[in-house]
C-alpha cells in the first residue's frame, strides 16, 4: 500500500504515513511570512475567548520563569495574554509578533503593564541582541519558522543560565 499524505498548504506542513504508524514522518516546509502575517491579521479580528488550548498551559509555563528575571522576550506574542503574565514576573518584557493587528490588540489589552513593550517584527529578520534575555518564551510560533536558524538566534540571545520556554507542535 502506498503512503498516505496529509497536506496543509496554509500551515506549511505535510505528514507522510503508511501501514506502519511508527514510520510516520513529518516534513516541515517553511511558510512564506506574508502568508503567516495575513492569516494572523485575520485571526486578530476574531472575538476574544477567555480560554484556549495554549492558555491551558500558561500556569505550568510560568513556573519555569527564572527567579529575578529582569529581561524577558515573547516571540509570536499574538494578542499578548502570555506576555502580560510574563510582565508580572520580569523587570522588562518585550513581545514580538509578525501581525500588526495582533500587536494592536495586544497593546489595547496590556495598558496596565508599563514594563511591557510590543513590537511588530519578523523574527526571521529581527536582529536578536546578544545575551540580553533572562527568559525567552514562544507559544505555538516555532512551527511557523525555520527551526534550526531560529533556535540558533534564540540561543545567542539568552543570557548564560537563562531559560527558553517553548510550547509548540513539533
Amino acid at each position: 500500500m502506498p503512503p498516505t499524505w496529509y497536506v496543509s498548504p496554509s500551515s506549511g506542513w505535510s505528514v507522510c504515513g503508511g501501514n506502519d504508524p511508527s514510520a510516520l514522518e513529518v516534513l516541515t516546509v517553511a511558510e512564506p511570512m506574508d502568508t503567516v502575517q495575513a492569516d494572523f491579521d485575520r485571526i486578530a479580528l476574531l472575538p476574544g475567548d477567555p480560554w484556549d488550548h495554549n492558555a491551558h498551559y500558561h500556569r505550568f509555563l510560568l513556573g519555569h520563569v527564572p527567579p529575578g528575571c529582569q529581561e524577558a522576550l515573547d516571540i509570536g506574542c499574538g494578542t499578548g495574554a502570555f506576555a502580560c503574565l510574563l510582565a508580572e514576573r520580569s523587570g522588562h518584557m518585550l513581545a514580538l509578533d509578525l501581525s500588526p493587528r495582533m500587536i494592536e490588540v495586544a497593546r489595547e489589552r496590556s495598558r496596565p503593564y508599563p514594563n511591557l513593550t510590543f513590537q511588530v517584527a519578523d523574527v526571521t529578520r529581527w536582529e536578536f541582541p546578544v545575551e540580553r534575555f533572562d527568559c525567552i518564551a514562544s507559544i505555538a510560533t516555532l512551527h511557523h519558522l525555520p527551526l534550526d536558524s531560529t533556535l540558533f538566534k534564540i540561543r545567542g540571545a539568552v543570557r548564560p543560565g537563562g531559560t527558553l520556554i517553548a510550547l509548540d507542535l513539533f
